[in-house]
């Protein structure tokens, strides 16, 4: 504000020289007040050099914490929720959207509050000098408002779609990288690089459009503004011709209006960042006011008892769940796991296996029936309490670039004793104690540096290393060998005698030892038992174990490894 107002005031005190001085043929009076120009000149340099960069840094640290603020938001939307808006949206919303706002703020702090100033510093020191010249702005005041008016209507819808594009081609960009070897194997390069052009060719075409609409605001603007020019110029030859305007009040009131015309423009600048800020905003605000999922909300909130043997650590009653609200995922599950007990879940691939899981997690809520865990529906215990009884492992699980052992402690501030004894149970220290540093071995992003057996170890590592009370492994053990399959459900039996698991799996030799085994089935319940009851009583059942339990040597010695306690 003070470089700008030195700005202001320079082209009145050329007026004053002009008129006032110069006719007295005084030359020390010009020369002091020439240095004065001269210093207000490099005042209002240094100021708004200073106000430049205090402009960058409150921007930036703005952002940091909008930033901030809508990651942990992200991170406290439930599933559902994330499912409506998507990860790419997200992802578009903190990087795409969080800069379109930092450009915003940086050139409102800086040009933004800069223009408004020579604007209405421009018009009050032209009303001072000539209040017949200054009507013409009063004029201009009209046309420009309904120039404005009309672009600011039609940009915004325009830059929503611009946003929403981006959104998708973010999309298409994750599945790309997410599935590039598939698409390399399968020969699918060039159809996945036309998917991908097409999705950045509309948002190229969204682009242009907006923009399209905003270019038309700069040649109205200037038409309107340098029409006001020349009447400026032709009206102040007339009244000067008159003798009722002087010669250095003409000049200070044409700096003023080209003063007034470029603050014009540089405002019409900032409604082009402001229309595409305005967008981002919203986007992120949506993010920022978006309430808790109803569905999500603790009922009561009631304290979570110790384990009781007599009591069930889990279960579902009549449990119906559906991701859409339309046809049932899961049907009418019912089942009940007693502390120390192991629950076993088998079915082919969309019968239900992981929903049952993360209905366990909360991460949803059941549409109809009721999840207890130890005799208290899950509604009604803190999020908090909830998430702590848990060790899992997911069917797909990730690994950060970090070391082996911030990768294990997952930021639970383990001691190296629990971490290395979590390794041994998962039966992943033997290769971990090869890999250069051991437990500080720098493990790539996604964990590409280890086969798909050594990241299964390491997740299962992860996974028991807080001596969890319930322990879900989600096709956790697909990559191991039978031996080391047979290592691991030892490990977990003598050290973990306690703790409640459910394991979902594919191989029979994985849940043969479970005290029940849920076999599921488009989404619902065929069968329930031990494996011997479900050998002699449920037909699927044993057709899987027929074929992955046959009398082959190498199958004989899969039994053996399997069965061998």
């Amino acid at each position: 504000m003070a470089g700008t107002i030195l700005e202001v005031v320079l082209p009145a005190i050329l007026a004053f020289i002009v008129d006032d001085i110069i006719p007295t043929e005084n030359k020390n009076r010009i020369i002091i007040w020439g240095l004065i120009m001269a210093l207000f000149s490099f005042g209002a340099w240094i100021l708004n050099v200073v106000a430049n960069r205090m402009a960058s840094r409150t921007s930036s640290l703005t952002i940091q914490n909008i930033r901030q603020d809508l990651f942990e938001r992200s991170m406290g939307l439930s599933a559902r929720q994330i499912d409506n808006i998507s990860v790419s949206s997200l992802e578009a919303r903190m990087t795409s959207d969080t800069y379109v706002i930092h450009r915003f703020l940086g050139a409102t702090l800086r040009m933004g509050i800069r223009s408004v100033m020579l604007f209405l510093g421009g018009v009050l020191f032209c009303f001072y000098l000539s209040w017949r010249l200054a009507l013409i702005l009063v004029v201009l005041v009209v046309p420009l408002g309904i120039v404005i008016r009309y672009v600011f209507s039609r940009v915004i819808r325009l830059f929503n779609d611009v946003q929403k594009k981006l959104d998708d081609m973010v999309q298409v960009i994750r599945e790309n990288i997410r599935g590039i070897r598939v698409s390399k194997a399968l020969d699918k390069t060039e159809y996945e690089k036309e998917r991908y052009l097409e999705s950045n060719k509309a948002v190229a075409q969204a682009e242009i459009k907006a923009t399209d609409q905003m270019a038309i605001m700069s040649p109205m603007v200037n038409t309107i503004l340098f029409t006001g020019l020349a009447a400026v110029i032709i009206l102040g030859a007339y009244l000067s011709n008159k003798g009722l305007i002087l010669t250095g009040t003409i000049m200070a009131f044409l700096s003023y209006f080209i003063q007034i015309t470029n603050s014009l423009m540089g405002l019409n600048r900032m409604f082009n960042i402001y229309n595409r800020a305005m967008a981002s905003s919203s986007r992120i605000e949506e993010i920022l006011t978006m309430p808790k999922d109803d569905n999500q909300v603790i009922e009561e909130v009631l304290e979570l008892p110790k384990a009781d043997k007599n009591i069930p650590e889990v279960e579902f009653r009549n449990v119906s769940f559906s991701y859409l609200g339309k046809s049932n995922n899961i049907s009418n599950i019912s089942f009940k796991v007693y502390p120390g007990q192991t629950l076993g879940i088998m079915g082919p691939t969309g019968s239900g296996k992981s929903t049952i899981i993360r209905l366990l997690l909360r991460q949803y809520d059941v549409s109809a029936g009721e999840i207890l865990i130890r005799g208290i529906n899950i509604k009604k215990l803190k999020r908090s309490d909830i998430n702590k009884m848990f060790g899992i492992v997911f069917q797909n699980d990730f690994i950060y670039r970090a070391t082996v052992r911030e990768n294990i402690d997952f930021g639970r501030n383990l001691s190296d004793e629990e971490i290395n004894t979590a390794t041994i149970h998962a039966q992943a220290m033997e290769f971990v104690g090869e890999k250069e540093g051991g437990l500080d071995f720098e493990l790539s992003s996604k964990g590409v540096n280890l086969s798909g057996g050594q990241k299964q170890r390491l997740l299962l590592s992860r996974a028991l290393a807080a001596k969890p009370e319930i322990l879900i492994l989600d096709d956790s053990s697909s990559a191991l060998d039978f031996k080391t399959d047979a290592k691991l459900r030892q490990a977990i039996k003598e050290n973990f005698s306690n703790t409640t698991s459910f394991i979902i799996a594919q191989r029979v030799s994985s849940v043969s030892h479970a005290e029940q085994i849920l076999v599921l089935e488009s989404g619902k319940m065929i069968a329930l038992g031990s494996h011997k009851e479900l050998l002699e009583s449920c037909e699927p059942y044993r057709e899987i174990a027929s074929l992955q339990l046959g009398d082959s040597k190498e199958d004989k010695k899969g039994k053996e490894v399997a069965y061998g306690n």
